[in-house]
């Protein structure tokens, strides 16, 4: 069975919950857990699956998966909420730089987590010979099992994760579960099955060391991590197109979950490609959907900023706003998923910015309205809705604006407006009836618009009644 299946381990409540695992074929297999019994017999490929009756969240339970010849005992076992929580490095960093300033949970529920984290990081030197044989081998993750979100052991849990879990707990006051998995520097491809990449993206596939929709970085480091010059086809790389997928995913697809939230999309911002991310955000999230066998809510970060010439040295580029704006479209081309605005918490010279709470509780906003159907709570910023030309003024209305105003009170900055050449001028804008008002001299026929669209947005001051920042955009003027 999954590794997930475990003592400690936190099932999902509140609907029909899917048990997997593997036996002899034939072998008739038995579940039982909270006074619920389903059998079955082990198909002739060796797997096996059960449906039970929804159980109501608590605990603690003892769950029995047996077979004639053995069986599998699990103890201390809750029904909750459980959540993956993965992407790249801004998902990895850990609650040990928070320690100091952070008290355990006072909840009364459970609330745990399961890691899945890589054993040798992709940190800048040189592995072992003994990493690359063991990645060769896809056995390049290691398992925390379940554990509690508490001391001793919240340093090496995510922080954006911990923060999430704790509003979600503390709000709903069930338990609940976090499956943690997140690999730093990988892009979107490394998390996407193989088989799937070459039906519906074959072109990342082939030569990825002299692959132009390869990010160079990824290249130069995954040659510094081998110690290569010229690296061998053989040798794999967590950076490696499907990957992830298979020491990540494939070992927990189709453990019950409520859902996933999800950080990245920087190992992808060095592109000038917007296209081919949105292209592989949406393959991962529908494939991902299809291994769980349902439409569960996917919620993202739309990307922070950073002053990429003071970090990295002139003339370096990365293409952070094309990345955000790709990300906003994806909210109306793929169902139940949700998006928070990260932007304001950026720092110049750092892509790991230091202030984690916000982003877990923004996350966690999305998951409480939409998800948990708490109306209540306002889910994010002002998103745009439409743009349109009235008096030689552009209007802009957005959901989720009440009480729009400035975080800071001055007037709304980062705006800029371009004709049909495409160029982009500064405009001045004004908050009129929850809609914002745009005039921009310069440009007499506008018929595009967008806001806090530079690498470094850190003058983007548009927030809603709750203080949550607007959406980066680029939307058309319609006249």
């Amino acid at each position: 069975m999954s590794p997930l299946y475990a003592d400690g381990m936190i099932l999902q409540c509140n609907k029909p919950l899917r048990i997997q695992g593997q036996a002899c074929s034939g072998e008739w297999v038995t579940v039982r857990i909270a006074g619920h019994m389903q059998q079955t017999c082990c198909r002739s490929d060796g797997r096996w699956e059960v449906v039970l009756e929804a159980i109501l969240p608590g605990g603690p339970f003892r769950m029995e998966v047996s077979t004639p010849k053995k069986q599998l005992v699990y103890k201390d076992v809750y029904a909750g909420e459980v959540w993956l929580c993965s992407g790249q490095s801004n998902m990895v960093v850990t609650m040990r730089n928070y320690l100091p300033e952070n008290r355990d949970p006072n909840n009364r529920v459970p609330y745990r987590y399961f890691s899945l984290y890589p054993f040798a990081p992709t940190y800048p030197g040189k592995w072992a010979w003994g990493v690359n044989r063991c990645i060769n081998r896809y056995r390049y993750i290691s398992y925390t099992g379940w554990r509690e979100c508490r001391s001793p052991f919240l340093g090496d849990l995510s922080a954006i994760a911990y923060y999430y879990g704790e509003e979600l707990s503390s709000r709903l006051g069930i338990p609940v579960g976090l499956i943690v998995n997140p690999v730093g520097g990988t892009a979107e491809y490394c998390w996407i099955e193989r088989h799937i990449l070459q039906q519906e993206f074959p072109e990342i596939l082939s030569n990825w060391y002299e692959n132009s929709r390869v990010t160079e970085w990824m290249k130069e480091r995954a040659i510094e991590n081998i110690g290569k010059s010229i690296p061998e086809q053989e040798q794999l790389h967590p950076y490696h197109p499907g990957y992830c997928y298979e020491v990540c995913i494939r070992p927990i697809k189709g453990y019950p979950i409520r859902g996933c939230i999800w950080f990245a999309g920087e190992s992808s911002a060095q592109l000038n490609d917007s296209v081919q991310f949105e292209r592989l955000q949406e393959l991962l999230i529908r494939s991902w959907r299809t291994d769980w066998g349902e439409c569960f809510p996917f919620n993202y970060v739309q990307l922070h900023g950073m002053n990429y010439e003071n970090a990295f040295g002139k003339g370096t580029k990365y293409y952070y706003s094309e990345i955000r704006e790709a990300q906003r479209k994806l909210l109306k081309k793929i169902p139940y998923v949700g998006m928070a605005v990260s932007y304001d918490l950026s720092v110049e010279d750092n892509p790991h910015f230091k202030n984690r709470r916000p982003m877990g509780e923004r996350l966690a906003r999305l998951a409480l309205h939409y998800t948990y159907g708490q109306k209540d709570i306002v889910p994010c910023g002002p998103q745009p809705r439409e743009a349109w030309l009235h008096e030689n003024l552009i209007r802009i209305k957005f959901d989720f604006a009440s009480g729009l105003q400035t975080s800071d009170g001055a007037s709304v900055q980062t705006i800029k407006v371009a004709g049909a050449d495409g160029k982009f001028y500064p405009a001045d804008g004004r908050i009129e009836e929850e809609q914002l008002l745009v005039a921009c001299p310069e440009v007499q026929s506008p018929c595009r618009v967008h806001y806090a669209f530079d690498a470094y947005p850190c003058k983007a001051n548009l927030v809603n009644g709750n203080g949550l920042p607007a959406a980066a955009f680029e939307i058309e003027i319609t006249q």
